[in-house]
């Protein structure tokens, strides 16, 4: 049987009240219920490789960096040299104009920001360093330096990063190509192609 949006609602509700709202927040990227989640979670498509197209969730920097302006179509996803991304990155030749993936840990998401921000890069999609992790989402906050960020920055789960990088780098490629946002506002989320590996 199918939920409608008012029973995802209430079973939201319940939840709730049974287990409070910050746990209730984190099971969120579990729950398969686009309206619920359309307001704190944006998603992106890869494309190509082929073997990882899927739709993937990406959550927004809570408090730091801005949105994208437009929908990117066949735009391109490059990792981060340094992968932590805690330092001047070395490969701003391809990440100038394209979106690049970094890896949590070692120093802010601000300071990974800042560093993909001067490479030029459009925005920045930062992974979890749990590489098990598949439905936990954390908020990304400012660091409180006063440091301002001019381009978008998402949250992607851990084990959605893993699996991206893992691919391209045993394809020995350079970019993956991405299509963001994407809008499944209107698509029953049982028919969006999710990583089989990922409990929406």
């Amino acid at each position: 049987m199918q939920l409608n949006s008012s029973g995802y609602l209430f079973v939201l509700a319940y939840l709730i009240s049974v287990i409070g709202s910050s746990l209730c927040e984190k099971i969120l990227a579990s729950v398969p219920n686009i309206n619920v989640l359309l307001s704190d979670v944006n998603f992106m498509e890869v494309v190509q490789p082929s073997s990882i197209s899927y739709t993937y969730k990406l959550r927004p920097a809570r408090n730091f960096g801005t949105r994208l302006s437009r929908r990117y179509n066949g735009m391109e996803l490059v990792l981060a040299d340094p992968y932590y991304g805690c330092s001047s990155l070395s490969n701003t030749h391809l990440i100038e104009n394209r979106i690049v993936m970094m890896l949590r840990g070692e120093c802010s998401f601000v300071t990974k920001s800042i560093h993909a921000q001067e490479a030029g890069a459009v925005a920045v999609i930062i992974t979890d360093n749990d590489m098990k992790n598949d439905q936990l989402f954390i908020d990304m906050v400012d660091d409180e330096t006063e440091r301002e960020v001019y381009i978008p920055a998402y949250f992607l789960l851990g084990k959605d990063g893993y699996v991206i990088r893992n691919t391209m780098e045993s394809l020995n490629i350079d970019v993956a190509i991405i299509n963001i946002p994407i809008n499944v506002t209107n698509a029953n989320v049982y028919n969006v192609k999710q990583p089989p590996w990922t409990l929406w």
